[in-house]
């Protein structure tokens, strides 16, 4: 039937093509015109008509199944929650809960027991589950890459430039300081370190900025560091090391968590040279010196509101308000040259303004956005507008502080007539830190969507209000301009304001503070939750565990204890969030480095949880596990066995065999059958219990890879060194690939390692893994924190074995009082050192020196290990032994 109708379409086609040239009457071409549209009209209707009758048919063919075609079996079931899986499946998953009936499946498959389940079909893969309220959870762990070595990676072709914005086009008065620095920072080798202090607004940053841009061609990197908080200088350095890694390592750059990306950043400024680095807005000289006393190389800019402390860091540049000539011209080239101005009045207004440039700029951008605005008419609004002494820091003079306070108050009353909204988010960006807030961040204020969020930023950026990034995806603004649009609102009006700046910041925070992925995120965003969020909210929680997962303990601890305060200032102190506060706090704390301190919290906080819970209690008897991990890791050894041995029962008891946390106090137990002498003892229980781990944790997961670290020390300590060395060596890799190669875990497993190479009999080589690895000990981890020290003290001991005695001797003597002073005298990192030092002395031929140590220490191993351990046999019988060496040589 197709076929008929295409026949007839191209029949009335050909007619009507070939009626011209038979030059037929005109009137009976009409006809055949109008006859054929009817006919083409009828001829269209029926193929369509055709097509669908064509199309219904084809799809009635294809639902018909080939006799040839395999059966799919259909999956059948009776009886109340009966599963049955049937036909072809690559893989998949079957929970059931059956309670009666029969299950039936195709091929004969039947199942009819009490909560039975059929298969059948093509089932390659998959999960089987049945139970009641059967559940099933997967995790991945994911693999984070290592940074490259600093001393290796190259600034990219062309230098490398991390400035926050271009610097102003408008810039005079400052040419005698801008030459200042360029001789100041050339003066001469090492590294040259420049401070520019003075007021807010004064043009610190700009100056610097101006510096930086101009002589960009003579550095290889140039790279600017918000430097209000030690948290932001933390931030900036570990951004420049994911910039510097970005061409050769992007996602281990990514990934690094904040901490191992600033420890990296200042090991390549310390390898390289060529470079300029500005910390802008520095609170405190002292917050820059553990940075600074790294570098050898290279030229450091400072800015700073502060104008004390910095003479020891470097020369100073002190920044004074513009004289009247250069202040006038700069508001004159602010407003343009298009309107004819009267200089004198120029001059009345920038006196009025206080000559400061911030104020004159945005003096300027209103008069030039504004029309029929003159200088003269703005003079007389900032007369009669009254005056304030707002200032964000008591220290600023109140005088300079009046003049900007007037100059925004105008501005900001001209944006309100013209664009409410981008007033009133003016309001919301005064609450967050001053620079860097991502306008993502903005989503969804007001319930406005993203075009007017942009035309209200692009309003406030008309008159100099905010400055955005140079690739507009986020804005900042200064610190003044915050504090005095803040303090413009009434109290109910800025406590509004402030709770929706935190409900848009906990709305960008991401989900899951835990995953590696979400962490640069979360780092970005870190210095605006400290501005917006309460301490005690749950976004801020989001914050602290983003922090502990990432291995930034010292800031997570100082977030910790102001969390502390707001939830006992608000719930009071027996309240279970505030409880649980302070265990988090004692925990974060001991990760810090300060052990004794957090043995101190813990014991402090015991007879609350014993008082409120109640003894048996598993919150109470968590935290006298902890306490009791805690005092052993302080120096308590022989106590801290009994009291396992103590707990251990209570513990599977209360909480279960398998629970994480008594697992976790079974491992500690077995290391302190090991510190106490009987190192056979510790390695048959964590032989034992390394299964357990497995199968409860995971095979990876971090309390699993510390139980199987240290089963390699302690089948090294009962005699099997070289097979401790071998198994350290193989578990090493899995360390850097699941926690990184940075994490204190990994950097103690690396330490381990070093000190079994020696063991094995390679005394030079441990001594030379751990002389490398100390400096990262230290960037990373502090150097007083526990782990850092206990690496000086291999590295001295290695450096004794492997023939420097006398080097050890010194290393010893010098690390010996800061043990003391960090983890105790009765420590056994302490204890160890001592007797280290004493045999070393020995060594060195000082017999009366060796014998005066051991004589000192001989009682405090007694008392804390017991008078028959070997370590304190092994004392008494050197304190015999020199003593006699002494006696003879008199």
């Amino acid at each position: 039937m197709g076929v008929t109708v295409s026949v007839l379409a191209l029949t009335v086609g050909l007619v009507g093509f070939f009626a011209d040239p038979l030059h037929l009457p005109d009137a009976v071409l009409d006809v055949l015109d109008k006859r054929a549209s009817v006919l083409s009209l009828f001829v269209g209707v029926a193929s369509l008509v055709v097509a669908g009758v064509g199309l219904l048919t084809q799809l009635r063919e294809q639902a018909t199944p080939s006799s040839d075609a395999p059966a799919v079996p259909a999956a059948s079931s009776s009886g109340p929650g009966s599963p049955v899986v049937g036909g072809a499946m690559a893989g998949g998953m079957v929970v059931g809960q059956v309670s009666g009936g029969t299950v039936t499946g195709p091929g004969g498959a039947a199942a009819g027991a009490e909560r039975a389940v059929a298969v059948t079909g093509d089932l390659t893969a998959g999960m089987l589950i049945t139970g009641d309220g059967a559940t099933i959870t997967t995790t991945t762990a994911e693999v984070r890459p290592p940074l490259p070595p600093a001393d290796a990676v190259q600034v990219p072709v062309g230098g490398l430039a991390g400035l926050p914005r271009r610097p102003a086009g408008v810039f005079v008065g400052r040419q005698e300081q801008l030459g200042q620095l360029e001789a100041a920072l050339r003066s001469g080798p090492g590294v040259i370190t420049q401070a520019v202090v003075g007021l807010g607004g004064i043009g610190k940053s700009e100056l610097a900025l101006q510096y930086a841009e101009r002589h960009q061609g003579a550095y290889r990197l140039v790279w600017w560091i918000t430097a209000e908080i030690p948290e932001q200088i933390q931030a900036g350095l570990a951004g420049l090391g994911r910039a510097l890694c970005a061409g050769v390592a992007s996602t281990a750059a990514a990934q690094a968590p904040a901490e191992e990306a600033e420890a990296w950043a200042l090991a390549w400024l310390a390898a390289h040279d060529d470079w300029l680095v500005v910390f802008d807005n520095a609170a405190d000289a002292e917050d820059l010196q553990p940075y600074l006393g790294r570098l050898r190389t290279g030229h450091v800019l400072v800015t700073s509101r502060r104008a004390v402390g910095w003479r020891d860091v470097g020369e100073v540049l002190r920044l004074e308000v513009l004289p009247r000539a250069e202040a006038v011209e700069l508001l004159l080239e602010m407003i343009g040259t298009e309107t004819t101005i009267d200089r004198a009045v120029a001059g009345e207004l920038a006196a009025e303004l206080g000559e400061l440039p911030l104020a004159l700029k945005q003096a300027g951008a209103y008069l030039a956005a504004t029309p029929g605005m003159d200088p003269a008419t703005y003079l007389d609004l900032l007369r009669t507008t009254p005056a304030r002494a707002l200032s964000a820091d008591p220290r600023h003079d109140a005088a300079t502080d009046r003049g900007v306070t007037r100059v925004w108050q105008v501005t900001c009353a001209r944006i309100e007539r013209i664009n409410p909204r981008a007033m009133r988010l003016l309001h919301v960006l005064a609450c967050y830190a001053p620079d860097d807030l991502p306008c993502e961040v903005l989503t969804g204020v007001e319930g406005t969507d993203a075009a007017a969020i942009a035309d209200a930023l692009g309003t406030l950026a008309s008159y100099s209000m905010i400055n955005r990034s140079r690739d507009g995806q986020a804005v900042s603004v200064h610190r003044l301009v915050q504090a005095v649009t803040l303090a413009a609102l009434p109290d109910d009006a800025r406590t509004v304001t402030r709770a929706v700046a935190a409900d848009l910041l906990q709305a960008a925070l991401p989900d899951n503070p835990e995953h590696i992925s979400s962490w640069p995120t979360y780092a970005r965003l870190l210095p605006h939750a400290q501005a917006v969020l309460d301490a005690g909210s749950d976004a801020m929680n989001a914050v602290l565990i983003y922090l502990n997962a990432s291995g930034d303990y010292r800031t997570a601890r100082t977030l910790q204890h102001r969390r502390y305060i707001v939830l006992n200032h608000a719930l009071g102190p027996e309240h279970p969030e505030t409880l649980g506060a302070r265990v988090n706090l004692a925990f974060l704390t001991e990760r810090a480095g300060d052990t004794a301190g957090a043995r101190e919290q813990l014991a402090a906080l015991l007879p609350v949880f014993e008082q409120v819970m109640g003894p048996k209690h598993p919150g109470t008897l968590i935290v006298r596990m902890h306490l009791v991990a805690v005092t052993g890791r302080a120096g308590d050894a022989v106590g801290t066995r009994d009291r396992y041995a103590a707990l251990v029962p209570v513990a599977e008891r209360v909480l279960g065999p398998e629970y994480p946390e008594t697992l976790t106090i079974r491992a500690d137990q077995a290391s302190w059958t090991g510190q106490m002498g009987n190192a056979a003892g510790a390695r048959d229980q964590l032989t034992a219990l390394l299964p357990v781990f497995e199968r409860v944790m995971g095979p990876k997961h971090p309390e699993t890879l510390k139980v199987r670290a240290n089963l390699t020390s302690w089948t090294g300590n009962a005699g099997d060194a070289a097979g401790a060395r071998d198994q350290l060596a193989a578990l090493l890799p899995t360390f850097e690939q699941v926690m990184g190669p940075k994490h204190p875990e990994t950097l103690t497993a690396r330490g381990n390692l070093a000190s079994w190479t020696g063991n094995a009999g390679d005394a030079a080589g441990a001594r030379d893994q751990l002389a490398a690895l100390l400096p990262t000990f230290e960037q990373v981890m502090g150097p007083k924190h526990p782990g850092t020290l206990m690496a000086r003290a291999g590295l001295a001991f290695w450096t004794g074995k492997a023939g420097d005695v006398a080097g050890a001797r010194d290393r010893y003597t010098a690390l010996v009082p800061v043990l003391e002073r960090v983890l105790g005298p009765e420590h056994m990192g302490t204890m160890t050192a001592r007797t280290n030092l004493a045999a070393v002395t020995a060594e060195a031929g000082d017999a009366a020196g060796a014998r005066d140590q051991y004589e000192a220490l001989l009682p405090v191993l007694e008392r804390v290990m017991g008078p028959k351990h070997s370590e304190v046999l092994a004392a008494r019988a050197s304190l015999a032994r020199w003593t006699k060496e002494a006696e003879e040589r008199l």
